[in-house]
């Protein structure tokens, strides 16, 4: 029962970054991601386990939003339509 067991650990621990490469992230885009949820006030470590879902969640909304006003602050400052090339 304990080598099924450490079996499982192992196996978990080797997919964690096989599925983490699979949807293209890197190590440090995900700690990058986990500074943002932590800034928008999601802890896992003091995660309650009856409202950590919805904790997630609303940081996801939060992280989310920042990532569209800082894409559309971006794209503003790259100029008007009257500064293109054609």
């Amino acid at each position: 029962m304990k080598s099924l067991v450490r079996l499982a650990v192992v196996a978990l621990a080797i997919s964690g970054p096989l599925l983490a490469h699979a949807q293209g992230l890197t190590r440090e885009q995900v700690r990058e991601d986990m500074l943002r949820y932590e800034a928008a006030g999601f802890n896992p470590a003091r995660a309650n386990p009856r409202t950590w879902v919805d904790d997630a969640q609303a940081a996801s909304v939060r992280v989310t939003a920042a990532r569209d006003t800082d894409g559309r602050t971006q794209m503003a400052g790259r100029g008007t339509a009257g500064d293109r090339c054609d």
